[in-house]
């Protein structure tokens, strides 16, 4: 078990640059709160984002926070201890009704996805275009973005 969201917050940066790359912000500034981490990334030249709050407890807290992050971001994940996981999974409903990733991560660098959302736009496109112009041009290379999120379905309405 973590003692620190700090000391969860290290071993969360080592896992994103070992299974995703290098392609984050870390407590990004000036938006609609400051997540943890603002993960980007490339797919067929567009930019898609991700941000991800980590939390030891206080789910509720988290699923706020990345509500608001989704401001900017495609995707919003909460981040928690494999310890407090289940107080939030018993609640589930409230993370698929509004969109955003569940992740459990645990000293060992376990990562599991409790909830994968569906790839989104950001509620403003302002703050979205903000963070993408910080980004810039880099020439960092993100991989297994796609197994962060389900793909957009389209439903289909009789006429």
């Amino acid at each position: 078990m973590f003692t620190t969201e700090q000391e969860m917050s290290l071993l969360f940066e080592k896992f994103l640059k070992l299974n995703f790359g290098n392609t984050y912000i870390k407590e990004c500034q000036g938006l609609f709160g400051v997540p943890d981490y603002v993960f980007y990334a490339k797919q067929n030249q567009e930019l898609s984002i991700i941000s991800f709050e980590l939390k030891l407890k206080d789910w509720k807290r988290a699923a706020k926070q990345a509500f608001r992050y989704k401001s900017f971001s495609n995707i919003a994940y909460v981040v928690l201890s494999s310890k407090s996981a289940n107080a939030a999974l018993n609640n589930i409903e409230l993370f698929e009704k509004y969109n955003i990733g569940l992740a459990k991560f645990d000293k060992e660098s376990d990562f599991e996805i409790l909830y994968k959302p569906e790839l989104g736009t950001p509620y403003s496109e302002n703050l979205n275009q903000k963070l993408l112009d910080s980004i810039g041009s880099s020439r960092k290379k993100s991989k297994n973005v796609e197994t962060l999120f389900r793909p957009i379905t389209i439903h289909e309405t009789a006429i």
